[in-house]
């Protein structure tokens, strides 16, 4: 989906800790991270990787365009739901090289919509301390779906792919998945002390990973 060059510069926008980034690396020039949250840039910087932080949203992206030269793709990761979508979406498209790619990787359902017990348990948790859960995070078809509309309206040449995996997960991962889902505020002690229980005797979760990609043909 993502046809990089050696001399390409990647934006890598609502960047959190470098999950898309980081491996992005080895086939770009430079790989920038941008995030409106100090703290995700911190975790960021504490990989020890060569990502380039740059504190900010979607707005910063026509100067860092200007300044980079040859943005060969433009990711975001779980991220373009906390942003006015059309808007950063034609941004992320205008700072494209001739060739150069939008992907836009979601995974889900979150983990308060899934159904398995210790899902169920932490959405309980979760409701006491902040009402209802309810929220996509924009994994759900109709977002997915008009995602694609929007970038082939930008003239981009539009795929899809998907993908189900599934992994464990521990407290201390069901607390960062939540402080990030839920805009960096973690979850209170009363609720922490709930997730450790309902992980305790092991947890497995099934996430759907999905990307829509576009690629600027001129």
């Amino acid at each position: 989906m993502l046809e990089l060059r050696p001399s390409d510069a990647v934006i890598d926008l609502g960047c959190g800790t470098g999950q898309l980034g980081v491996p992005l690396l080895r086939f770009a020039r430079v790989v920038v991270g941008v995030d409106p949250e100090p703290d995700m840039l911190v975790a960021l910087g504490a990989r020890g990787t060569s990502v380039v932080p740059v504190l900010g949203g979607d707005a910063l992206l026509p100067l860092l365009g200007a300044a980079l030269g040859d943005v060969g793709a433009v990711v975001i990761g779980n991220a373009l739901h906390w942003m006015d979508e059309p808007a950063a979406l034609a941004r992320a498209v205008g700072v494209l090289r001739p060739g150069g790619a939008v992907a836009i990787v979601t995974q889900g359902p979150p983990l308060w919509l899934g159904s398995s017990r210790w899902q169920v348990a932490v959405k309980r948790a979760m409701e006491v301390e902040r009402g209802p859960l309810t929220a996509t995070c924009g994994t759900d078809d109709a977002t997915l779906a008009g995602r694609a509309h929007i970038l082939t309206g930008l003239g981009l040449v539009v795929a899809q792919r998907r993908w189900v995996a599934e992994h464990s997960v521990d407290a201390e991962w069901v607390v960062g998945h939540l402080r990030s889902a839920t805009g960096g505020r973690a979850p209170s002690g009363a609720t922490v002390a709930a997730i450790d229980d309902a992980v305790r005797s092991g947890a497995v979760e099934r996430v759907t990973t999905t990307v829509v990609s576009g690629i600027l043909i001129n």
